[in-house]
């Protein structure tokens, strides 16, 4: 990738054999130093580098140290928004069709043949892969960010297999994120708001599966573990997103998530105010997910009655299940309850969610 990014400008080595051993290497020991530091992100991500020009001459040098440059080289104006999404999370991001599939709510054959139009695309317009020039960057952002998200949540929420969480997707969308904030010509709001999200967000990993292997709730999670230095850094994009004039969903987003790291206890989240955030947020981005996560902040800020009421129908969906459950076993409508957690049970795409709809299964059956 990073031949790709860098020979088109610098030129083939004399040795080609000699360079890419060594870059193989130094990805390596980079790659073994973030899995000694775990999730400890913080302190390392805390700092902001100044901002330098985008005539400075750093440009290329910057985009063509990591997957950034790639990123941008393949979301290429000639393929179509949905187009370029996909295959950057295939190409770039290392996501397989199923994962695609499951972050953008297709199917995996419509996926594959995505794939297949954008490749023909490319070849037919004789698109080269490679780093884009400054002034080709902003058409572009939107698309990167979007591939930077879901990869993220593909990390944070795995859409199959025994892991709940797959960190190294979230440190590197973390990491792209942050430099696509601090890059002098794709720096700006929504890029900052991008950046908040994915950190308060990642904070919370280390408490998302428990020691007994159960997937656990956000208002199970003990708060005194989540990454401090993460969410600091997280406020300080959040806050310097705040300069400009448009409200995107990346905002809007940011700001759910930071009620959510800064609320002292689960019993302290300002529920109402998140709603209210969805409701925004629900009219920029009319999805199924985002009306399933309004419906929870509403059962939370006004009862379990009106987060049933609120549920959207999606067939096939662990957690609308899962979430019907909850506000049935609230509501004291326990054989319900017990119905959708069976069937959340029978949905659920990774082993700590299939225990933890065990567990409430078992809890239920034994308050009867």
């Amino acid at each position: 990738m990073q031949a790709l990014s860098s020979w088109p400008f610098k030129g083939v080595p004399a040795k080609p054999e000699a360079w890419l051993a060594v870059v193989a290497r130094n990805r390596a020991l980079d790659q073994l130093r973030h899995e000694m530091r775990g999730l400890g992100l913080g302190d390392e991500l805390v700092p902001f580098e100044p901002r330098r020009t985008a005539n400075d001459g750093h440009f290329d040098r910057e985009l063509s140290d990591d997957e950034l440059a790639l990123l941008f080289a393949v979301c290429h104006p000639v393929l179509s928004p949905d187009l370029r999404v996909t295959f950057a999370l295939k190409s770039v991001c290392g996501l397989t069709v199923p994962q695609i599939a499951s972050g953008l709510l297709s199917e995996p054959t419509a996926i594959a043949q995505r794939l297949v139009r954008a490749r023909r695309q490319l070849e037919a317009a004789d698109v080269a892969i490679e780093a884009p020039p400054p002034d080709a960057l902003p058409e572009r952002a939107e698309s990167v960010r979007t591939a930077l998200y879901l990869m993220f949540n593909e990390g944070y929420s795995a859409s199959s297999g025994e892991a709940l969480v797959q960190p190294e997707f979230c440190v590197e969308a973390v990491r792209l994120a942050r430099a696509l904030a601090q890059h002098p010509v794709t720096a700006g709001p929504a890029s900052d708001a991008l950046a908040a999200l994915l950190a308060l967000t990642a904070a919370r990993l280390p408490t998302r599966v428990g020691p007994d292997g159960v997937a656990q709730l956000l208002e199970d999670q003990p708060r005194d573990r989540w990454d401090r230095g993460l969410i600091v850094l997280g406020l300080a994009h959040l806050e310097r997103s705040a300069a400009g004039e448009e409200l995107t969903v990346w905002h809007l987003r940011a700001e759910i998530a930071s009620l959510h790291a800064t609320a002292p206890a689960a019993s302290e989240t300002d529920w109402p105010r998140i709603a209210s955030t969805y409701d925004h947020l629900l009219a920029l981005d009319p999805s199924p997910v985002v009306e399933l996560a309004r419906a929870v902040a509403v059962g939370r800020a006004e009862g379990a009655a009106a987060g049933l009421a609120a549920l959207p129908a999606i067939d096939g969906s662990p957690y609308v299940e899962a979430a019907r459950g909850v506000f049935l076993a609230e509501l004291g409508r326990r054989d319900e309850a017990r119905t959708h957690f069976g069937r959340a049970l029978g949905l659920a795409r990774t082993t700590p969610e299939r225990r933890l709809m065990a567990q409430r299964l078992a809890a239920l059956s034994s308050e009867s």
